[in-house]
């Protein structure tokens, strides 16, 4: 087994003949892709099989073994600061959005619902990128950009095919794909404020509108209306990074108060005015 480390981020090679290999996973998100052969997974006293350009999740802390005669595995390690690198070096909003819903599907998204990938397209792409991931620590390259691009793709792919698919393993784990659901929904919806409000969400998704606050905030980890103006807040930033839309403009987009009251909240939650934020992401210094 040869294991490289980079920015606290593990890759390893793995040949099996006749033999097997153990995983306990420490870090954050935890991938497994069959380049090679076949053979068996075990977790939980549960036994199912795999196949070569098959990839799986292995959900923090769990235990997991597998068996071949003749296979070879690709294994990424990612641990929680090298996502967030991730999706603070994302370039657009869809990107870090999809990055952020893996940390649900890290917690709640099971083997037993098999490989991620339902597109071929997709599974074959995935191929591609993990190849290259292990060529590039192979080569110890100096330039991580490759690696960390390569790597933010792939958890595109994956949170797109698994969001996008209603698999037995998922219809089982049915909170975890409710969520997700719940989220694309919220982001699809953001500039409709009806339609964002908790009574129409929990009408749309048949869940209590007494209990939709607790359960979002049991699947999340953070309340609804605070994910709601966290989004928000992260829209303000694209637009200010990416364009020369007026802040009275982007205000009035984003259903806030006025440009007043965005600018109190921009400055609350990001430490630095719309303004300071605008001209530190153009490279400008603050007259």
């Amino acid at each position: 087994m040869k294991v490289l480390s980079v920015e606290q981020i593990n890759v390893k090679e793995i040949k099996l003949d006749n033999e097997d290999v153990v995983f306990k996973t420490k870090d954050f998100l935890s991938l497994v892709y069959v380049l090679k052969g076949g053979g068996t997974l075990r977790y939980d006293e549960r036994s199912i099989t795999f196949r070569e350009v098959k990839l799986f999740i292995i959900p923090q802390h769990q235990l997991y073994q597998f068996k071949a005669e003749n296979a070879e595995l690709i294994a990424i390690e990612c641990p929680i600061e090298f996502i967030d690198r991730i999706r603070l070096e994302a370039d657009r909003i869809e990107s870090c959005e999809n990055l952020y819903k893996l940390q649900y599907i890290s917690n709640n998204y099971h083997a037993r619902a098999g490989c991620v990938f339902r597109n071929k397209n997709d599974e074959h792409f995935a191929e591609a990128l993990i190849v290259q991931v292990a060529r590039e620590y192979q080569n110890k390259t100096d330039d991580y950009l490759i690696i960390r691009n390569c790597i933010s793709i792939l958890l595109n792919l994956i949170a797109r095919n698994i969001i996008e698919s209603e698999t037995p393993g998922l219809k089982d784990n049915r909170k975890a794909f409710s969520i997700m659901k719940i989220i694309t929904y919220i982001q699809e919806h953001i500039k409709e404020k009806e339609k964002i409000r908790i009574q129409v969400i929990a009408d749309h998704f048949g869940i209590s509108k007494n209990y939709f606050g607790e359960y979002f905030k049991q699947q999340t980890g953070i309340s609804y209306q605070d994910y709601l103006l966290d989004y928000r807040l992260k829209l303000v930033e694209t637009y200010l990074r990416y364009s020369s839309v007026r802040l009275s403009e982007i205000a009035y987009e984003l259903q806030f108060s006025d440009e007043s009251h965005l600018s109190k909240l921009f400055k609350k939650h990001r430490n630095m005015t719309p303004k300071e934020f605008r001209n530190k992401a153009l490279g400008k210094a603050e007259k």
